[in-house]
């Protein structure tokens, strides 16, 4: 009987690319970091390229075009900060129907000129095409500020940290799909701008490429459990997380979430807030914490040499098929806001 043929769902994102796709890529960075690391004559440059992935605050009638062009922004500029560059410039190649009002457009460009403006960095110029749907992909350029910053480190003994807030997106989240009514219009309002115009950690990733010693990085926009599993994977690593970590999860969003009865881990290691994972030598994490001290810095937990796996110190085991990835269940592949509660909000990561 003739097998069925693999489908891409079968593998997933992150076999698909480990067996299929990065065996063919070259750049002086391994295959699968963040961004390609370039040498040309005598200058270094990180390039990535990704497109707009579909706000989530378009279920809550909340993606308005500046939203898609700040998630354009975001999305490009968040690699770039986790391969510690400077971003220089971005293209963008925009696909809409004839249909749509140029007002969309001029929206659109707000977006994403405010989140490049805030980064330092220009708008260099793309294309645009005629199509039956909208759709937005950027292409990204930087340079380095001192150290190369890939997946990969060197040594046996580490420290992993997250840089950026947690929880305020999956809490904005909850609190659009309940009820509203019970939440003040200032802390609305705060919730919405996580839920609406991510930041990506920029200036922090450079901070990292100026530190005296080496670190590995990933960005966190498929989730801090994800990055924090694949740099596991990708140095050989076991990773113990604490079982109390100190979220800087205000107390106001802890009690949106726990009236709804959703974990707070939950919110804090999913998608949505677009924080930096690090692994931090052992040996130099006090100073990594004093160098980084302007920046929001959460301790997940330690690693040291092993095959890869990740665990809480009570026992539990990260549930590596509740990791987001496209092609098997992640977020790309949902339909609606109340799938997408059940499967990152009611279904435990860790068990």
């Amino acid at each position: 009987m003739e097998q069925p043929e693999l489908t891409v769902g079968d593998v997933g994102e992150l076999r698909l690319l480990k067996e299929f796709i990065l065996p063919d890529v070259s750049s002086s960075a391994l295959p699968g970091d963040d961004c390609a690391h370039l040498d040309i004559r005598s200058s270094s440059l990180l390039w990535s390229m990704d497109p707009c992935p579909t706000p989530v605050a378009n279920w809550f009638g909340k993606a308005t075009p500046e939203v898609w062009g700040c998630y354009t922004a975001a999305i490009n500029l968040s690699d770039i900060a986790s391969s510690g560059g400077k971003p220089l410039g971005m293209l963008v190649s925009l696909e809409m129907p004839d249909t749509t009002p140029v007002s969309f457009v001029k929206g659109f460009q707000r977006g994403l000129m405010e989140s490049l403006t805030n980064a330092n960095a220009s708008l260099l110029g793309g294309n645009v095409k005629s199509s039956y749907r909208f759709s937005a992909t950027g292409t990204i350029i930087g340079t380095p500020v001192s150290r190369n910053i890939t997946r990969s480190v060197s040594g046996t003994e580490f420290c992993v940290y997250l840089i950026g807030e947690t929880g305020g997106f999956w809490t904005a989240v909850v609190a659009n799909h309940f009820d509203w009514k019970a939440v003040p219009e200032s802390l609305q309002r705060r919730l919405d701008r996580s839920l609406c115009f991510p930041v990506p950690q920029v200036e922090a990733g450079q901070k990292l490429s100026s530190l005296p010693f080496e670190v590995a990085c990933m960005d966190c926009s498929d989730g801090a459990a994800n990055a924090v599993y694949q740099l596991g994977k990708t140095n050989n690593l076991d990773v113990i997380i604490e079982r109390d970590i100190k979220w800087n999860l205000p107390s106001e969003f802890s009690k949106i979430l726990t009236s709804q009865n959703m974990l707070v881990e939950n919110a804090c290691f999913s998608f949505g807030d677009w924080q930096l994972a690090c692994l931090v030598p052992k040996r130099h994490a006090v100073i990594f914490e004093d160098q980084l001290r302007e920046y929001t810095v959460t301790y997940l937990g330690h690693a040291f040499s092993g095959s890869g796996e990740v665990k809480v110190d009570d026992g539990r085991k990260l549930l590596t098929e509740r990791i987001n990835q496209n092609f098997q269940q992640g977020y790309n592949s949902i339909e609606s806001a109340d799938d997408l509660i059940e499967v990152f909000m009611r279904m435990p990561i860790f068990a």
